[in-house]
């Protein structure tokens, strides 16, 4: 299970990694307006849905309590009035009697003509009956109830054993329109206030008073505090058993069984709280009558009351929307922003793949990009510049290879007459000439160096002494030299011809240009990781012009004197073959001589014999 989440979780990430920057952007962008507005959207609901069932079982608990004080106010009046016909003297007188056969009906009538008056002045009740044990039966209505029960029913009842338990306290009860136990017709559901009749004189029970109070009026006086479409409220006893409950719509909240659900949550005299009905949830308000521990019971469905919040996020969903509809423009736009300089600079590189180094890419702002494309403008001119270096080494060594094919023409013969001409003088006892003839040819060899690039610096320093000996058959006693090459160096490798013209160029400007006696020193030595080499001599020395021209490297002077390599050919391969890790210093003054110091990478692998 984790492998295969984890492979698709890779599969994802492998795929938006595909995507271009611009579809990158573009679904990061939307990835962050959703996520933010789907937070900022269940926030709000979650804030506003709590402030509004807060305000809301607020208010509901007001009128929940609205409706306990109506209703306590009612009991407490129809207690009121009970107590007014318990001590009434005429009831009183009647109930003294041993027998009701032994007064007239209309001295009865008489003596309740207040109870009669009670019931037409007040709206709440709508049935008094009067039961008196010796035998009095009287009841008067006003909603088409008729009849008394039998003495022997009424006083077998539990609710008359419970109300004489109570020693004239009210007993309040509910009648449904089937009961006939206290009243034989009777035509709507009531709720009824029993209280005992009780003998002034020694506080004996001497029958029963039941004023009723029509339920239709307790029902509509909870229904003024209905705000809510698909409400409910119950009015519940002592025992839980419900006496009235009204809904604002067929919506089943007024079943019993949801009734007993709602026990648990019944403890304290009054609350509120949230609870789950059939998977529903339900807002649910109580309170505690004073009198007989009714409860008054408010429900209504938070989906009702959420209502409000309901329109606040399909709002909030339309903006959402919005959002993302202005956020996929700014997406489109700063994506481009991004993109069109990276697709800009990957046109010019497949320019350049093709050949074209002088493509350019061109940003106005300074960025990153910006940056980048400055940063690809110079990388292009540098690899134009490193091609044209490896065209123009590619051009020398061809010429190099065209010289070395010329000079090595029949180098053989080329060896051999030298060799004749070596022996015939000394034959003819021509040392000098043989001399002349044994370091020319040993020039010849070591400068061919059978077509290596580099030397050995033991080759190297026989060129030059073959070289100036040369010279100095030349120029008689005006030409001495001194070379001094420390032993551990002649085994290291350098590009060959690199001290040679600078050793030819302190004849040139040395015995050539003055009459007086020219030295050339040449030395050599090792120091950390480096080859250091000097020629210095006390010639003429160069002219300042020209010694400016050959420090800033525009001398541009191309032929070769006497066999040897140019200043400026030295320098231009010094650089070829070690990319600026070299130093090359030309220091002179005219009259006074020349130093040239040369400082390259030591190399091991020369060979000492060519």
């Amino acid at each position: 299970m984790k492998m295969a989440f984890a492979r698709r979780r890779q599969k994802l990430k492998q795929t938006y990694m595909n995507l271009s920057i611009r579809y990158k952007i573009l679904v990061l962008n939307f990835i962050v307006i959703i996520l933010i507005a789907v937070i900022i959207g269940l926030f709000s609901y979650l804030i506003y849905s709590r402030s509004i069932i807060k305000k809301i079982s607020t208010v509901n608990l007001r009128d929940t309590r609205q409706v306990r004080n109506s209703i306590d106010h009612l009991q407490k009046e129809i207690y009121e009035l009970s107590t007014y016909i318990c001590l009434s003297a005429q009831i009183q007188q009647i109930l003294s009697l041993d027998s009701i056969s032994a007064i007239t009906l209309n001295e009865i009538n008489k003596a309740m003509e207040p109870v009669s008056g009670l019931l037409a002045f007040n709206e709440a009740i709508s049935f008094i009956s009067i039961y008196g044990e010796n035998g009095l039966e009287y009841y008067t209505s006003k909603d088409g109830s008729t009849g008394i029960s039998t003495k022997d029913l009424i006083e077998e009842s539990s609710i008359y054993q419970e109300m004489a338990k109570l020693k004239g306290g009210p007993l309040w009860k509910t009648i449904s329109k089937k009961d006939r136990l206290f009243i034989k017709d009777n035509r709507n559901s009531k709720i009824a206030m029993f209280r005992s009749l009780l003998e002034m004189n020694n506080l004996q029970t001497k029958g029963m008073l039941m004023i009723c109070i029509n339920l239709a009026f307790i029902e509509d006086l909870c229904r003024e505090s209905l705000d809510y479409e698909k409400s409910a409220i119950f009015i519940i006893d002592d025992q839980y058993q419900i006496i009235m409950g009204i809904s604002s719509t067929a919506d089943g909240l007024n079943r019993p069984e949801l009734v007993e659900s709602l026990v648990p949550y019944l403890v304290d005299d009054e609350g509120q709280r949230i609870i789950d009905i059939n998977r529903n949830k339900v807002l649910l308000t109580y309170s505690t009558l004073e009198k007989n521990n009714w409860k008054t019971l408010y429900m209504v469905p938070t989906r009702i009351v959420l209502q409000p919040v309901q329109t606040i996020l399909w709002i909030t969903m339309v903006v959402v929307f919005i959002c993302l509809l202005i956020g996929f423009a700014l997406s489109m736009y700063t994506s481009s922003l991004v993109t069109k300089p990276i697709n800009k600079l990957l046109f010019s590189m497949n320019r350049v793949k093709q050949g074209n180094f002088k493509e350019k890419v061109h940003f106005i702002y300074q960025d990153e990009i910006g940056r980048l494309g400055a940063q690809y403008n110079e990388m292009i001119d540098h690899i134009h510049h490193l091609i044209n270096r490896v065209l123009k080494l590619q051009l020398k060594e061809k010429e190099a290879e065209l010289r070395a094919l010329q000079a090595q023409i029949n180098p053989h013969f080329l060896y051999n007459t030298l060799d004749t001409i070596f022996w015939k003088a000394q034959k003819v006892g021509q040392y000098e000439i043989s001399d002349m003839i044994y370091a020319l040819s040993n020039i010849f060899r070591l400068t061919l160096n059978q077509g290596e690039d580099f030397i050995s610096i033991y080759n190297e320093k026989q060129l030059i002494e073959n070289y100036i000996l040369l010279q100095k058959k030349r120029f008689n006693d005006k030409l001495t030299y001194q070379i001094e090459f420390e032993e551990r160096i002649l085994n290291y490798s350098i590009p060959k011809l690199i001290i040679q013209p600078f050793v030819e160029n302190a004849v040139i400007h040395g015995a050539e240009k003055s009459d007086n006696n020219t030295v050339i020193t040449v030395t050599g030595n090792y120091e950390e990781g480096k080859i250091h080499f000097s020629i210095t001599d006390n010639g003429a020395g160069i002219e300042s012009s020209k010694l400016v021209a050959l420090q800033q490297d525009t001398f541009m002077e191309k032929k070769e004197t006497n066999g040897g390599y140019a200043i400026h050919n030295v320098k231009g391969r010094l650089d070829l073959y070690y990319h600026g890790n070299y130093d090359l210093t030309i220091d002179s003054r005219e009259g006074k001589g020349t130093k040239v110091e040369i400082v390259i990478p030591a190399k091991q692998g020369g060979r000492k014999n060519v």
